[in-house]
Parts: structure tokens; sequence; C-alpha cells
């Protein structure tokens, strides 16, 4: 029996924390259960052991980076105890694709020993733009997920347990078919991954909000300007810096941003579900 509903979540720009909480939120009122929150996206934040058993559900998001989860951070989910809990993965992705995203999280979870009631795929601003998904998850996306807390709930309270099976959702099967290739408008390919972002220092004030918030604990705490770890592009210190001190400058990563503005912009993608097959 259900007890207990858990939000878990690695958020940097804190578009999958808002899809995953109002769907744990809404299942928890709706099964009239206690309610909390999980976040992972720091160092700090998973230097503890996370162990779930048969009274809980948790609802785990995260961000889709080049069409999987995130690499570097993605051996620290896999530490991860279910102890046969429910479980819900949500993939947040940036209006182009999720690729092999959410079929990754969802491999992980069966893994970590959780039992699946669902799966979702939503999409929140890119972490690259405020173009591509720009303000999203919005409204209509908050909506939808209220819709799949009550969808989740109903199932739960119906059959328990049982409400739980195979998720089958879009994407290739593992090996899964690798990462999606950054190119830039003239199709040659770019690699951004010793890109790091750059620092205004005439509207830094060295608080040191980028620091504390960077995913892989990259950025300096004595000089916020210098990165002396691995950076992921994640985005945080970029859209959360209270005085817009951070950026990227780099000519092969602007051009390929570019190009995604260009091609995925729109149409539109919307929020997709996915239940147990009965």
């Amino acid at each position: 029996m259900t007890n207990h509903v858990t939000a878990l979540y690695f958020s940097p720009t804190l578009t999958t924390k808002k899809v995953v909480t109002t769907i744990a939120k809404g299942i928890a009122e709706r099964l009239h259960v206690s309610y909390s929150e999980v976040d992972i996206t720091t160092p700090a934040q998973r230097e503890g052991k996370l162990v779930f058993d048969e009274g809980d559900l948790v609802v785990f998001g995260a961000p889709v980076y080049i069409g999987r989860m995130p690499n570097l951070i993605s051996p620290y989910f896999k530490t991860i105890t279910g102890g046969g809990a429910l479980g819900v993965p949500v993939a947040v992705y940036g209006n182009r694709a999720y690729d092999d995203g959410l079929i990754e999280l969802r491999d992980i979870m069966e893994e970590d020993g959780f039992r699946l009631v669902g799966a979702a795929a939503f999409v929140g601003e890119h972490t690259f733009s405020r173009i591509l998904g720009g303000g999203r998850p919005d409204g209509e996306d908050l909506d939808v997920a209220e819709r799949f807390a009550c969808e989740i709930a109903q199932k739960v309270l119906l059959s328990g347990v049982d409400a739980a099976g195979r998720v089958e959702v879009p994407g290739t099967p593992y090996p899964y078919s690798g990462f999606y290739k950054a190119t830039d408008k003239s199709k040659k390919s770019v690699d951004i991954r010793k890109v790091v972002p750059q620092t205004d220092l005439t509207k830094c004030d060295g608080c040191g909000l980028c620091a504390k918030m960077c995913a892989m604990g990259a950025i300096d705490f004595t000089d916020c300007s210098q990165v002396v770890g691995k950076c992921i592009k994640c985005g945080a210190c970029i859209k959360r810096c209270p005085r817009g001190a951070k950026y990227f400058d780099d000519p092969q990563y602007l051009s390929h941003l570019a190009l995604l503005e260009e091609k995925f912009t729109s149409p539109r993608r919307e929020p997709e579900l996915f239940f147990p097959l009965k």
C-alpha cells in the first residue's frame, strides 16, 4: 500500500522540478498520503544513498541532454535503491526530441528495483536557449501534468501494486542509439565539450550563487569567474544568475544554438504520457 509520494529530480534550471513536483503533489493529494521532495542537482545533494521501499511512490525526473540522460550524472541514478516502490520516470526536453532519454531513465528505474506505473516526456525551456521551448513548462503543460497525476492516482487506488507493469516508451533499446550529434548551420560537426561559461565582471558581484548551484561543482567558490571542473552546459549559472553575469561566447556553441533555434522552435511539442501494458 502506498503511504508516501516523493518528487525526485535533477533540475539545474528548475524546469524538471516544476513538472515533477506538479505530478507528485497531484498524486499525493489524490491518494491522501504524505509528500516530500528530494533534489539531487548538486554534488552535495548527491552524497547520500537514496533508499525507497514498497510503501513509496517516486516520480523521478531529469532533463534530456543530447538525446540521453546526463551522462556524468546518470551513474548516480543507478545507485538508488527502489526496493519495490512504485515509480514514474519523467524526461524533460527542450522541444527538439527526447530521443533515448526516456527509455534510458525507464531502464534505470527498473534496474534500481522500481515497479513502474507510468512514464512521461514533457517540454521545458531548452538549457541553451530562452526561445526554444521558451517559458515551458507553461500552464498548458502543467494542466497535463495534473491530469497525468490524476490518472496515476486512480490506477493505484483501483489496483494498488497491480497497477505496475511494463511501460513501453519510444526510443532505441539498450545500448541505445548514441548521443545527438551537434552541428552548425553548414552541417559541420561541432565539439562543445570543453566550452565553459564566461563571466561579465562588470555585472558579477561575487555572490557565489553560481558555484552553489553548479550541477558538477565546477565553479570556483573563491573566484566565480573560474571554471575548475567539467561543465555539462546545464544552463543553471546562466539562467539563474540574479545579475545576468554568465554567458557563453564560443563560436561553435553559438552556431549550434542558432541551428537549434532555427530548426526546432516550432512546431510546439506536446507532453506524451505512457502507462503499463495490460
